[in-house]
């Protein structure tokens, strides 16, 4: 048996899953265990069911359990730990139970099986409110809707500050602005963020733009089922937003991103070649 540990918010939870589809390709007795997530408190639990309906995969169990067996007998990969390599996930072993814990924050990890990511992460759109429903129909038709997301809210703490907030600053928007410009005409901008104050009073987007504020809490996703169908996306540092330029299908979509997701590290791994890199600063 091999199981993938879930852990962290909506967007952290898919590249988990993304990563599951495609070792379950080649080992078929290979699950998501969500122990840990009955107590983790940070974010809306696990999402994967009630946002996208798919169908129950996981293994559960007491969590202290799981620690006592996980320790008696299971072989643990660290993803920290393997450099970028993409074999301890793809080869096999000897030893019959393996755990992985990670994020696996690239599309290298499931590259190869990136259609059936895609069909995987399908919205459930028996569950977004009418209102989402109605601009989720009026996106379909707007040629320069451009998603803008700005996360601020738990970004501004001392405990992320240093590591990724001060990256995605009024700097790098005015410089993605820019840059989008250049390549767009028109652009209409439509904005998800928790600070609608904060970019109202430091960006420069025009009479006409979309603010997108009525989606709170456990209705969050329905913000990115809606950037998913914009025409083309500027992103913030924040994997939420990274899956709703991702899961937007046209071939020819503009994704501009900050040249770098956190101060230890440049973006290049998480971030796909044809996305455009904008500077920070």
């Amino acid at each position: 048996m091999r199981l993938i540990k879930v852990t962290g918010g909506l967007g952290n939870q898919m590249f988990i899953y993304a990563m599951y589809i495609g070792m379950r390709k080649r080992f078929p007795r290979t699950r998501l265990d969500i122990s840990d997530m009955a107590y983790y408190k940070v974010h809306y639990g696990y999402e994967m069911n009630k946002v996208f309906g798919l169908p129950e995969v996981e293994f559960r169990m007491n969590w202290r359990l799981k620690k006592v067996l996980e320790f008696l007998f299971f072989k643990t990969i660290l993803e920290r730990k393997q450099g970028g390599s993409l074999l301890p996930y793809t080869r096999p072993y000897a030893w019959p139970f393996i755990y992985f814990k990670g994020f696996y924050q690239s599309e290298k990890y499931f590259a190869d099986v990136a259609d059936e990511v895609r069909r995987a992460f399908t919205f459930r759109m028996d569950r977004a409110s009418g209102r989402s429903l109605a601009l989720a129909r009026q996106l379909e038709t707007e040629e320069n809707a451009v998603s803008l997301h700005v996360r601020r809210g738990d970004y501004l703490q001392a405990k992320h500050w240093n590591a990724v907030g001060y990256v995605c600053q009024r700097a790098y928007y005015l410089n993605a602005l820019t840059e989008l410009g250049r390549r767009v005409r028109n652009p209409r901008y439509y904005v998800f963020s928790e600070d609608m104050d904060w970019v109202r009073e430091n960006l420069p987007l025009g009479k006409d733009t979309v603010w997108v504020d009525w989606n709170q809490r456990e209705d969050s996703w329905q913000d990115m089922m809606l950037m998913s169908r914009c025409r083309h996306h500027i992103i913030c540092n924040s994997t939420f937003s990274w899956w709703a330029a991702w899961l937007d299908p046209r071939p020819d979509k503009l994704v501009l991103a900050p040249e770098r997701w956190a101060r230890s590290v440049e973006g290049r791994e998480i971030e796909p070649d044809s996305w455009i890199k904008v500077p920070i600063e």
